[in-house]
């Protein structure tokens, strides 16, 4: 017979990754006021995926690992990515000014002599405005301004700040980042992308210009949807078209587990450039809670009380809410893509995959 003191000091069995990743999946489906929704976690050895909801307005079919979706602004972690191969190999080095790799005869503007540097771009802090002015409204996502429009605009524009000084979001900063890695590889942005990232991870189905067959089977939100074009003018801020699968694919790299070791360049990724105290000023970073640290297109987030420390980026467009998070320390991260309704929310999504993860590392202690 069992004393209640030995009851006491038994320590319960560790749930199944599936059954804690499922349990906040219908959380947060129904807290962001999705019309579909897909996740991917990984936590250590086990990976889950999660679809929820319709790949389309009243189809009644639930997102698939190879439904395309929109990754929105998570484009910019592959930009980086890029970034860092390119100056490991020579081709570049991360502190080199812009006007290196601008076209011929262009104007990059500079702070009383200080000029933007890749890792500006990289970072948000080149003194850029977060979108460039003009152009149309309402207008499909990530189709303008192209290549050629943005280093016009860029001959007669004034930066707001001294590089370096102040963070604020900047879409434009990431597309001209692109343009430069491009310009130094003498290779096509896109070539670049599969040759360093789509197709050593094998991510088929990541791509700027999706084939008829991948428009087939992209996720149509209910609100704000785009058209499925081409988005070779946000190359480096937000056009990649990518699938759960896919995703998953990228992410495992940051995350050791068996036959999947980190990525030896997956620090360097993912190493925070400036402490929030370092700035004069932080802008446009604190989507998923308070960013204590920016990175390279990364943010930091301390642990609190109730979560661990996290590294992530958010990402929207195109009727499309997308976040990835993670905890590399404990090899746990989540993707999660949103189809947005009139009811969506960014913070439900968000928080709800904090949580999961904060849950997912008390799961193993």
């Amino acid at each position: 017979m069992y004393s209640m003191s030995g009851m006491a000091k038994m320590t319960p069995s560790p749930e199944l990754t599936s059954q804690i990743a499922d349990r906040y999946a219908e959380h947060i489906f129904y807290g962001s006021g999705a019309s579909g929704m897909a996740m991917v976690v990984i936590d250590g050895n086990q990976r889950v995926f999660t679809g929820l909801g319709e790949t389309r307005p009243g189809n009644h079919i639930r997102p698939q690992k190879d439904s395309l979706i929109r990754i929105a602004s998570l484009s910019k972690l592959m930009t980086t990515e890029i970034l860092v191969k390119l100056a490991n190999a020579g081709t570049v080095r991360i502190n080199d000014p812009l006007t290196k790799y601008a076209p011929k005869g262009a104007r990059v503007p500079a702070w009383h002599g200080q000029n933007i540097r890749l890792i500006n771009l990289a970072t948000h802090s080149a003194g850029l405005p977060r979108e460039m002015p003009g152009g149309k409204p309402h207008r499909p996502v990530f189709t303008w301004p192209v290549r050629s429009q943005r280093w016009v605009w860029l001959a007669h524009a004034r930066l707001k700040y001294a590089p370096g000084s102040v963070v604020s979001y900047s879409n434009l900063g990431f597309d001209l980042l692109a343009d430069a890695l491009s310009h130094a590889s003498g290779r096509p942005y896109p070539q670049l992308l599969q040759r360093l990232i789509t197709r050593p991870l094998g991510m088929k189905d990541t791509t700027f210009t999706p084939s008829p067959d991948q428009c087939a089977r992209l996720m149509i939100p209910e609100q704000n949807a785009s058209p499925c074009d081409n988005t070779l003018a946000a190359i480096g801020s937000g056009g990649v078209y990518s699938t759960p699968d896919d995703m998953g694919r990228w992410m495992q790299q940051f995350l050791s587990t068996a036959g999947h070791p980190r990525s030896p360049l997956a620090g360097e990724l993912q190493k925070m450039v400036f402490s929030r105290a370092s700035l004069t000023r932080v802008s446009g970073m604190d989507v998923a809670g308070h960013a204590d640290a920016i990175g390279m297109g990364w943010l930091h987030m301390a642990a609190t009380d109730d979560t661990p420390a996290l590294i992530e980026k958010t990402g929207g467009g195109g009727g499309f809410m997308t976040y990835i998070a993670m905890s590399p320390q404990h090899n746990i991260g989540v993707f999660i893509v949103v189809a947005r309704s009139s009811a969506s929310h960014f913070a439900p999504m968000s928080d709800g995959v904090n949580q999961l993860i904060a849950e997912l590392v008390r799961n193993h202690r």
